[in-house]
């Protein structure tokens, strides 16, 4: 008899989502990339593989869903 020990308690939360809008340096157009890590690691810039190149400019970062509509919107991102 196997016991699942995972659904008792608190209901695991939705993690939120990071909504970064980011510039490669030899162009003008905006990228978006929605990911679940924390700010923390976006902006770190002595990580060996970071999630964003160090030269790209960050341009715009948020914390929820609700950004990724008004990003998109302010960028002109498809």
């Amino acid at each position: 008899m196997k016991i699942n020990y995972e659904n008792k308690g608190r209901p695991s939360e939705k993690k939120l989502v990071t909504v970064v809008v980011f510039k490669k340096p030899t162009g003008k157009q905006y990228y978006m990339m929605v990911t679940e890590s924390g700010v923390d690691e976006i902006i770190d810039g002595s990580k060996r593989k970071p999630l964003i190149p160090n030269n790209y400019e960050v341009v715009d970062m948020g914390i929820g869903e609700s950004f990724i509509k008004s990003f998109k919107k302010q960028y002109n991102i498809k």
